[in-house]
């Protein structure tokens, strides 16, 4: 049991930001070996995995088990290629940069909804002071 309990809102906050993380190395491993003879670009696949926590953070707090996400952990997966080099190469460094900055986009956004939910969290334990 964890020391300090977080509500269904928060995990999924949470859950949301390190999808986003995970997505930004991804890709970052892909602009690396744009160069790199014969490599296949890669995606994270987390559709079912923020699917499932969405559902969870809707459960009443006593049948949340944020535990059972690990079973619906994101997975890396091959990009289906929109450019292929002469060297095999399948890496669009065009689209990866773009992807690379939606993904910092919604990273920003997701701490600053974390940010505006601890602090409403604060304001309630405060009662409002």
């Amino acid at each position: 049991m964890s020391l300090f309990s977080t509500d269904g809102i928060t995990n999924l906050l949470q859950s949301f930001l390190d999808v986003q993380s995970r997505r930004s190395e991804v890709i970052a491993g892909n602009i690396a070996n744009a160069d790199t003879p014969g490599f296949v670009a890669k995606e994270l696949n987390f559709q079912d995995y923020l699917q499932e926590a969405a559902r969870q953070s809707k459960l009443p707090q006593s049948k949340q088990d944020w535990q059972s996400l690990s079973s619906f952990s994101p997975t890396v997966t091959e990009q289906s290629p929109t450019v292929i080099g002469l060297d095999g190469n399948t890496v669009d460094a065009g689209r990866e940069m773009a992807d690379l900055a939606q993904t910092g986009t919604n990273f920003n956004f997701g701490a600053k909804m974390l940010q505006s939910r601890l602090r409403l969290l604060r304001t309630a334990i405060r009662e409002g002071r």
